[in-house]
């Protein structure tokens, strides 16, 4: 029974014995996130759930000065960090494993008093509940109409906090079985990106959930896996092949899929990133700006496409909006999550350059995805020269990596608006020796800036 298996894994996680490329990858993913999730503070997008929050607490908010219980808190900080997409995520499963993984780990952690150790472990292990299983409903579940991030978040947040609790290799199944049913979205929700967020930090929140229910002595039903989740929210077959069952668990304990998980250069949607390193490498070379192009055409494969809103009618729909970021990448050099803003989605020189991109579907990327995620741009300039530029994959892809230099410096810039340069380095060094750290002095570096 796949449950109770990938329970047996979970509870085995032990740091100590981890490769230090895998702990690298963690700490590196940890502080990535905290990044994301500082800069959606920094925005004030987490005030979407003022309205909603009821419990106070000593659970840190992350850059924010008021304390929440351990759910509450997971609960704003995966919105939070959600909230940018500016996560990581993975092509194989389309969706972001950190955003719900972290917060309820980071959470749980400083409620118990964990030790770096013990995060590290719970992490991996909710990383790769997230992957296996995504690898197994992707990219049904999106065609579908399902948000995979939601969907994959409660199974995956389960696992991270029963990890984190010590529970038992049954108790840790049954973990996960609960949180088979606690995580839903969809797709449709994304239209909507200031309130999306919330079926993604509902699904950390049901991990929890889940967890603590496993942890009092609850059972989830032991094959809702295979029976429910995996047909239910993959290809609807009334079964699932033992094939399928097999790869899930095939290499476990020994081949960790952590790695397989891109870091994001660039702010907005993933599907705009190849869009954008194309333009930024064709910009680069060919010396171009805004006022030499006549004409641009980006060409993506139709699932990216269909995520895409073209054109955005605001400054949050245009995390969406392929055209608005090649439009930021040829009149600023860049597209910050600081750009995605009413104000600047109104700026006429950028709302000239979107009128000249067109957004289109290549059919040859459709045959390659989703093992490769690329884009290629065509550009015509006033005076009638043409330049074309392709990528197979965004860069922060395996095949593309951002070096750990670019993440600590994605980190400094989106975190010290909320932490202080001095308190966002301090943040930065503690997470690269996480295994020698607390929860508690994770939790007193991520105090807003104003806090002595």
């Amino acid at each position: 029974m796949l449950a109770a298996r990938l329970g047996e894994f979970v509870a085995g996680i032990d740091t100590a014995a981890l490769p230090p490329a895998v702990i690298d990858a963690v700490r590196l993913r940890v502080l990535d996130t905290l990044g994301a999730g500082l800069a959606g503070v920094a925005l004030h997008h987490h005030r979407v759930l003022d309205p909603v929050l009821e419990s106070a607490g000593s659970i840190r908010v992350w850059g924010d000065g008021i304390p929440r219980s351990a759910r509450e808190a997971a609960l704003v900080n995966s919105f939070a960090a959600h909230s940018t997409y500016l996560e990581d995520g993975s092509r194989f499963t389309g969706g972001h494993p950190s955003s719900v993984v972290v917060p309820a780990v980071l959470a749980d952690g400083q409620a118990r008093g964990a030790t770096g150790a013990e995060m590290i472990a719970a992490v991996l292990a909710g990383y790769e509940v997230f992957l296996r299983l995504g690898r197994a409903i992707y990219p049904a579940c999106v065609q579908r109409g399902f948000q995979s991030t939601a969907v994959l978040g409660a199974v995956a947040s389960a696992a991270a906090v029963a990890r984190l609790r010590r529970l038992s290799p049954e108790a840790c199944g049954h973990a996960i079985a609960i949180g088979a049913n606690l995580g839903v979205g969809m797709k449709e929700a994304l239209k909507s990106s200031a309130t999306q967020p919330i079926q993604v930090a509902r699904a950390c929140e049901g991990g929890m959930v889940a967890a603590a229910l496993a942890q009092a002595g609850h059972e989830g039903a032991a094959r809702v896996l295979e029976n429910g989740f995996l047909p239910g929210f993959g290809a609807g077959a009334d079964h699932v092949a033992g094939a399928d069952l097999a790869a899930i668990v095939e290499g476990l304990g020994r081949e960790f899929r952590i790695g397989e998980t891109y870091l994001k250069r660039h702010a907005g949607c993933r599907g705009n990133h190849a869009p954008l390193d194309c333009a930024l490498e064709l910009i680069s070379a060919e010396r171009l700006g805004a006022s030499d192009v006549q004409r641009v055409t980006v060409a993506v494969d139709s699932v990216t496409r269909a995520a895409a809103i073209e054109p955005p009618r605001n400054g949050e729909q245009a995390q969406f909006s392929i055209g608005f970021s090649v439009a930021l990448a040829f009149v600023d050099g860049d597209a910050s999550i600081f750009s995605y803003t009413d104000a600047r989605l109104a700026d006429e020189a950028v709302r000239a350059m979107m009128a000249r991109i067109e957004v289109v579907v290549d059919p040859a990327l459709d045959a390659r995805y989703p093992m490769e995620r690329g884009a290629w741009i065509d550009v015509e300039t006033r005076s009638g020269r043409r330049a074309r530029h392709a990528v197979t994959n965004a860069r922060g892809e395996p095949e593309w990596p951002l070096t750990a230099q670019d993440v600590e410096r994605k980190f400094l810039a989106l975190a010290s608006p909320c932490l202080g340069i001095a308190r966002a380095q301090a943040l930065r060094d503690a997470i690269a020796r996480m295994e020698d750290i607390d929860a508690a002095q994770i939790a007193a570096l991520l105090a807003p800036a104003s806090t002595s």
